[in-house]
């Protein structure tokens, strides 16, 4: 099972998404299942915002980040895909199944992941929160896609 996490720049949510997750993989020993991010709107290679990095650097697992385009292969070699807001999914919509492709609303409930770039580290933080929250029930709808 791989999962794809999208977000605008793949800087800031979407690494930050891929981070929590594969650090509950790494801690509960999911060899079953793959994590990846990009971006709907960036280039090759940019580096992690600064605070996103802080972030990720505390919570003490490997982890190293690029970003990278949403594109038709990388579409295609996930199983799920998770947009961080409505409007990402309906630019996905066309191009990954509506089966495969979800936004946090849709799992959670509790709206978009609001985009903290260009904020401060309060932002970060607020937006990790919201994140940790969720990655739960994306853990739990990937189990149930999987059985």
């Amino acid at each position: 099972m791989k999962i794809l996490f999208v977000c605008t720049g793949n800087t800031c949510r979407s690494p930050m998404a891929q981070a929590i997750l594969q650090e509950k993989i790494d801690k509960q020993a999911l060899r079953n299942i793959e994590v990846d991010s990009a971006g709907i709107f960036c280039g090759f290679g940019e580096p992690m915002s600064r605070h996103a990095a802080e972030i990720i650097e505390e919570m003490d697992i490997f982890f190293t980040h690029k970003s990278q385009p949403v594109t038709s292969k990388l579409l295609s070699t996930c199983d799920i895909v998770v947009t961080m807001t409505r409007e990402h999914k309906k630019l996905l919509a066309g191009q990954v199944e509506e089966k495969r492709l979800f936004c946090f609303d849709d799992i959670t409930g509790d709206g978009d992941i609001a985009d903290p770039y260009g904020g401060d580290s309060s932002s970060y933080r607020a937006v990790e929160a919201q994140l940790r929250r969720a990655i739960d029930k994306v853990l739990s709808l990937a189990r149930r896609e999987t059985e």
